[in-house]
């Protein structure tokens, strides 16, 4: 954790102010703050949070970002992102039900993926897209199918239908989580995810198929995420494939290590 470092470069930057004025203003005393700042003690987490509040940052950027490393600028843009991605700012989802009142779950078929980025959000466009109630599947959440297209996601087969539940907080996304992620230029993808929103404010996003090449969307690209709930296929899948997990695990190691050493590059550059 970066707490000491970040408190005392925040109360430094912050008009050179001391640790007196910065503990009258936090309710707490000065040695309390002389404590923090040399790392021989750790605030209460209403404490923390106080400290957040009071230099208008997140908590999670005061613990987990080292901000003398980041402009204004910089900070206040991790901060926006932080808060989109957790479902601060309010992200509105349409739904459609059928006459009982029930939600359905439409249907994301493939020819239908490129205008969805657009339309996501526009319920005439829903009102036209193939609707389904599915018993099988727990009540009170939200689904929504979409249709499969290409091979990076491996045993599933092309035109397989995935059925994504809803998440509105991303951060309640687990690593490695297999998600349908919805972005604006990328359009819609089954892929698995890793939260990369404190170090580069991203998803690192991966296919099971080891032959496809890793990437990051930005978060901000990023307008809905269903993690994997089902899915329906006409065709078995391959077991043959099921057989290189151990391969594909080696490679995804590689993978985490390569894409951080060019992160690290760029940041340098």
């Amino acid at each position: 954790m970066f707490l000491s470092k970040n408190l005392k470069h925040l109360r430094e930057r912050n008009g050179k102010q001391t640790q007196e004025n910065l503990a009258n203003a936090l309710g707490i005393t000065r040695s309390a703050i002389s404590s923090y700042e040399d790392g021989r003690a750790e605030p209460k987490l209403v404490v923390m949070n106080r400290i957040a509040q009071y230099f208008n940052i997140t908590l999670d950027q005061l613990l987990n970002v080292e901000l003398a490393t980041l402009g204004d600028v910089d900070l206040q843009q991790q901060k926006e992102v932080k808060k989109y991605a957790s479902a601060e700012n309010l992200r509105i989802l349409t739904i459609t039900t059928d006459r009982e009142n029930n939600e359905n779950i439409e249907l994301v078929p493939e020819k239908a993926a490129a205008g969805y980025t657009k339309g996501y959000a526009d319920a005439e466009y829903l009102k036209d897209l193939p609707k389904y109630q599915l018993p099988f599947l727990p009540e009170g959440r939200t689904y929504r199918a979409f249709e499969i297209a290409g091979e990076s996601m491996l045993p599933l087969l092309p035109e397989s239908i995935v059925i994504g539940e809803y998440v509105a907080n991303w951060n309640e996304v687990q690593e490695g989580q297999t998600c349908v992620v919805v972005a604006k230029n990328d359009g819609v993808v089954l892929k698995k995810v890793y939260n990369k929103i404190t170090e580069r404010g991203t998803f690192l996003l991966k296919s099971s198929n080891i032959a496809y090449q890793p990437y990051e969307v930005s978060a901000d690209e990023v307008v809905e995420i269903w993690k994997f709930a089902a899915y329906i296929s006409r065709d078995m899948p391959d077991d043959s494939v099921t057989s290189l997990q151990e391969l594909k695990s080696a490679f995804s190691r590689l993978e985490d290590e390569l894409q951080d050493i060019k992160m690290e590059r760029r940041v340098r550059k």
